[in-house]
C-alpha cells in the first residue's frame, strides 16, 4: 500500500491570498461606487440643462407676453406659474432657484438646480461662456435633539 501524499496548507500563504481578494473587493466596488456616483451626477447635469433651456424657452414666451419672469419673493426667484411651467417643460423634480439674469438675453445667468445629492451650478463667466459644475452632498450624520445637549 502506497501512503498518499498529504500537503500541508501553508497558513501564511493562505491568509496572503484571503488579505489579497479582499483587497481586490474593495478596489473593485470604490471603482463601481464611484461610476455610479459619476452616472448619476451626469443624469443629474443633463436635467439642469433641460432645466435652463426651459427657462430660455418660458423667458422669451413671456417676453412676447410682455410680462416679467421673476419674482424675488419666491423661494426659486420665479413666478409660481413661470416654475409651474419650467418643470411642465422640463419634466424635471429637483428644486429650482434662479440666482442672476440676464433681461437682454432673456435667460439666467446664475442658477442652482439640486436633485437627491447631486447640486448643478451654472453660471456665465467673464466671457460670456457658460460654465456647469455639479456637486454631491453626503450626509455623515443626523443629531436630534437629546444628541446636541450633549455638546453644550
Amino acid at each position: 500500500m502506497k501512503k498518499k501524499d498529504v500537503q500541508m496548507v501553508n497558513g501564511w500563504r493562505l491568509t496572503a491570498v484571503i488579505l489579497m481578494l479582499l483587497l481586490a473587493i474593495g478596489v473593485a466596488s470604490l471603482v463601481g461606487l464611484y461610476f455610479v456616483w459619476r452616472s448619476e451626477a451626469h443624469l443629474a447635469l443633463r436635467e439642469g440643462k433641460n432645466i435652463w433651456t426651459a427657462l430660455h424657452m418660458v423667458g422669451v414666451e413671456y417676453y412676447g407676453l410682455g410680462k416679467d419672469l421673476y419674482d424675488g419673493s419666491t423661494e426659486s426667484g420665479l413666478k409660481e406659474d413661470v416654475e409651474e411651467q419650467v418643470r411642465r417643460v422640463s419634466e424635471c423634480e429637483g428644486s429650482l432657484v434662479v440666482l442672476g439674469s440676464d433681461e437682454e438675453h432673456l435667460e439666467p445667468t446664475r442658477m442652482l438646480y439640486r436633485e437627491g445629492p447631486y447640486l448643478v451650478y451654472f453660471y456665465l463667466d467673464e466671457n460670456g461662456d457658460r460654465q456647469w459644475q455639479v456637486y454631491r452632498a453626503n450626509s455623515m450624520f443626523t443629531m436630534d435633539g437629546s444628541e446636541l445637549r450633549n455638546f453644550d
